[in-house]
């Protein structure tokens, strides 16, 4: 009986999870003070064995997640499409942005 919640509590999360990644918040530009975004641009990334390149972009676009989980997950789904700067950018206690371009 409890490993069937436990089951039944995983998939609900995994498909939480799923929306928030496809149909989070509707993605716009933003800005962000200095003193609450963590820059992510700087690392490289193999992807394939090669280097990722994403489309180059000026405008920074924003989705907010509840969950820093959610966030790490949608900053390393970025990452891997190639976006160069990503930024996490800090709400409040259990609210999070994620900006990319």
């Amino acid at each position: 009986m409890s490993i069937t919640l436990l089951i039944i509590a995983a998939a609900g999360v995994a498909v939480a999870a799923a929306y928030v990644m496809t149909h989070g918040s509707a993605v716009h530009t933003a800005m962000a003070g200095q003193n609450t975004a963590v820059g992510l641009g700087d690392a490289e990334t193999l992807v394939g064995g090669r280097s990722a390149k994403a489309p180059t972009r000026t405008e920074w676009q924003l989705t907010t997640v509840a969950d820093l989980t959610n966030a790490e997950d949608l900053l390393d789904c970025l990452e891997a499409q190639g976006y160069a700067d990503r930024e996490l950018v800090v709400l409040g206690n259990s609210c999070f942005a994620v900006r990319w371009r």
